[in-house]
Formats: structure tokens, C-alpha cells, sequence
């Protein structure tokens, strides 16, 4: 890694940032473990989610060698909406009380509601506007009902100190997801600044010029020569494949996307490069397949543990799928199983990756003489059995094509949905 990789500068969204930090819960707060509330040397790439959506926007804030300490964040659940909290009398008529404490709420007598009971409110939508609600408080007279979510308002007391920023390695296929508006524009300020770069070589005779354009991934060794690397894998569903990776030690930053579909844009596959929706995909009219970008530091985790990763998640998805008969005789349509975007793939970035998942994969030796090899590596598909499991599963292993960044609600999805992303954490999940 050339020594310009670690900057004095502020950190922007896609830097590794290297912090030492501690999270205490304020007040009566009691978290749930999620993911780590403490660590020195932590690497984590700036706004792609893990960690608290605090503590991201605090360190975008900061700059190389600062400490900032004594500072609230909030804990993931947001400020408690007042709007959404009810009190409810108990009293309806004068000198009535004991028949007021006999009204229901459910199958519930006023007089028995308790502190923390949660009930549904039902709506008049076929329970599309159904409100779940939680007592937080209870009188003689009233009781109070609260729609927010059970931690809003909730925090943290944070301690941080930024300790390095690193830029990512080149990821010229990743594509992110932004509105029509907002790419057109890129692609305008894109072809303006080819057509400056271009009068400029000619005016000065230069043979090659820097890019300018913000849009584009800059030419300089800074971001040719980063220390991390990046894998991309197809595994099924790519939200429990995404935690997995995200519990791995080393692993600084994942994103859930799509990609290895049709190269070129036709009239059966107009969506392929104008940003592919998940319904798109699973109308199967793209060819993509649903999978995950890992970035990762090598001196910490290698290809080879990532791939056993993959393994033990491709172990999960035979468990969970069903096995028809195509499958055990070897006879599923290739065409129907390459559009698939529940298709299984390793998405090689280098020579040393396809090797090794080649390797991993189906037995293959190493072979200093490429010249009896001179297959086509993107018509390559073999079976490969997982270990210990008795059921062929077939995987892919190609050159790493164009990422489509998937929308943000699937971006660390079994996160938000109260999973833990601890390191290391060895918890079964729910995928």
C-alpha cells in the first residue's frame, strides 16, 4: 500500500475509516446486543450502514486524530414522535366508575390494564391500518398508550477518536442507486468533462489526463493501491448472506445488490442498466442474480475464510430450498437456472481469486501451464457438492460484472430487523 493511502483529511461517504470508540447507554436504556458497542482499531466503511446511523454522521464531522467525547447519538430507533402517543380516559359518566373499569380495550377490562401490556388497534383496511401500541403509563383515571417504537428516544453516550481514513479500493462496477434526475445530471458533468480532458490533450499534447469528474472513480495510485480487497458472491437470498459476512472479523463494509445478468441492453431486457428494481429482478426479465459486495482487509481475513463463509451459508440455502428431481439427476434447464436470481455464483475480481475459488469449489489444482486451460472462464458452471451435506447445489464462478446497488430498505436488512451483527457472533439467524 503506497503511504498516500492514509490521509489527513475529513472522511466522505465510501472512506475506510479506522476509529477507538465506546458506546454506554443514557438513562434507563438497556440495548439489545446488536453489534459491538466498544472496539479500538475498528474499520468500517462511512455510510454503508452497520454500527448506528450516528455514529456515521458524527464521524463524518471529524477529522483525522480527533477525539470527541461526552456526545449523545441516538440508538437507532429515533426521537419519540408525541403525535403518536395517546392518553385514554378511564371515566366516561360521573359516579360511574365501576362500570368504566369493566369497558374492554381487546379482551382487556380497563381495570386490569398494567404498565407494559401491548395491544393492536385495529384499523378499517383488512389490517392494513392496524397499530400496535404498548401502556406506559397508568392512573386511576387514564392510561397511556404510545405507537413509537419501544427504544425511540433511546441514546447513547459516545466517546471517538478517528484515527485514519482510507480511500476504498477501485470499484469502477459498483453502481449506486440514485434517481433518474440525479444520473443524468452525472452523466451530463461525465461527458462534459471527457470533452474538456479531450481539447486538453490535444491542445497540449499530453499523452493521458486525469479526470476531474466527481462521478468517476479517480486514476490516481492512491485508489489503485489500497490495502483492501473486495469479493462479490451470489448465495440466494442475499440478506442472510449479507450478515454473515457482516459478523466476520475483518470484513469492513458490505452492500446487497445484483449483478451477472445481461451485458447489453435489449428490448426483452430494457432495465439492465437503469438501475434494476427487486421487482425487476424477480420478474426474472434482468438475468441478475441477488448478491453481496464484501470488503475486507487481507491482514485480517482471507478469500479462502470468506469462501468458507459462503460455504456454510450455500449449507443454509439447501436446507431451505427444496430439491426437486431436475436437481438430483442433474437435468435442470442450464438457461432457466442462469436467469435465476436465487442462482449461486463466486464473481472473481482477480486472477487469485479465481483460482482459489476454482480450488475451493471443485478440486482443482493449481496449474502453472494455462495453455492446456484456455476454456472460456464466463461459460465455466460445474456442481459442487457442499461438504458434509448431501445435496448438489450448482455455483458459478465468473469474472465480477457490473454491482447494482439494491434499494436501501434491503441494505443490512436482518440488522434492522433486531439480528445481531456482532464480530464473531455465532448466533443462528433468521434469513
Amino acid at each position: 500500500m503506497c503511504k498516500e493511502a492514509v490521509q489527513q483529511r475529513s472522511p466522505k461517504r465510501g472512506d475506510i475509516v479506522t476509529i477507538n470508540y465506546s458506546l454506554t447507554p443514557e438513562n434507563d436504556y438497556v440495548p439489545l446486543p446488536l453489534f459491538d458497542t466498544h472496539g479500538t482499531k475498528t474499520r468500517l466503511v462511512l455510510g454503508w450502514g452497520n454500527y448506528l446511523p450516528g455514529l456515521h454522521d458524527l464521524i463524518s464531522t471529524m477529522e483525522v486524530g480527533q477525539t470527541i467525547s461526552d456526545v449523545s447519538i441516538d440508538a437507532g430507533w429515533g426521537e419519540k414522535d408525541m403525535a403518536l402517543v395517546a392518553r385514554v380516559s378511564k371515566r366516561v359518566r360521573p359516579g360511574c366508575e365501576e362500570e368504566d373499569e369493566k369497558r374492554m380495550i381487546g379482551d382487556m377490562k380497563y381495570g386490569d390494564i398494567r404498565v407494559g401490556m401491548k395491544f393492536v388497534l385495529r384499523g378499517n383496511n383488512g389490517g392494513n391500518g392496524d397499530v400496535k401500541v404498548m401502556v406506559t403509563e397508568v392512573t386511576d383515571d387514564d392510561f397511556v398508550l404510545d405507537a413509537n417504537p419501544p427504544l425511540a428516544g433511546s441514546s447513547y453516550n459516545c466517546e471517538i477518536t478517528l484515527l485514519a481514513v482510507e480511500e476504498a479500493p477501485r470499484m469502477d462496477l459498483v453502481e449506486r442507486r440514485e434517481d433518474k434526475a440525479t444520473k443524468m445530471a452525472k452523466r451530463e458533468q461525465q461527458i462534459e468533462n471527457e470533452s474538456a480532458a479531450r481539447n486538453k490533450i490535444e491542445d497540449e499534447s499530453e499523452s493521458c489526463v486525469g479526470d476531474t469528474s466527481s462521478d468517476i472513480v479517480c486514476e490516481c495510485p492512491l485508489c489503485k493501491n489500497s490495502h483492501y480487497e473486495v469479493a462479490t458472491f451470489a448465495l440466494g437470498c442475499f440478506w442472510g448472506a449479507e450478515l454473515a459476512f457482516m459478523r466476520t472479523p475483518g470484513v469492513a463494509g458490505t452492500r446487497v445488490g445484483y449483478t451477472r445478468g445481461g451485458e447489453t441492453t435489449t428490448q426483452e431486457n430494457p432495465h439492465h442498466h437503469d438501475s434494476p428494481s427487486y421487482d425487476e429482478v424477480c420478474a426474472g426479465k434482468t438475468g441478475l442474480a441477488e448478491a453481496i459486495l464484501v470488503l475486507y482487509d487481507p491482514d485480517l481475513v482471507s478469500y479462502r475464510e470468506l469462501a468458507d463463509v459462503a460455504l456454510e451459508r450455500l449449507k443454509v440455502e439447501s436446507r431451505a430450498q427444496p430439491v426437486g428431481l431436475a436437481a438430483l439427476f442433474d437435468d435442470e434447464d442450464e438457461e432457466d437456472w442462469g436467469k435465476s436470481q436465487y442462482r449461486h455464483g463466486f464473481y472473481f475480481h482477480t486472477e487469485e481469486q479465481r483460482g482459489m475459488a476454482k480450488q475451493i469449489l471443485f478440486n482443482d489444482e493449481e496449474d502453472d501451464d494455462d495453455d492446456e486451460e484456455n476454456e472460456e472462464i464466463e461459460d465455466e458452471r460445474r456442481i459442487f457438492t457442499p461438504p458434509s451435506y448431501k445435496i448438489k447445489e450448482k455455483v458459478e464462478v465468473k469474472p465480477a460484472s457490473t454491482f447494482y446497488e439494491a434499494e436501501e430498505y434491503h441494505q443490512q436488512y436482518l440488522l434492522k430487523g433486531g439480528q445481531s451483527a456482532r464480530k464473531g457472533c455465532k448466533k443462528q439467524y433468521d434469513a
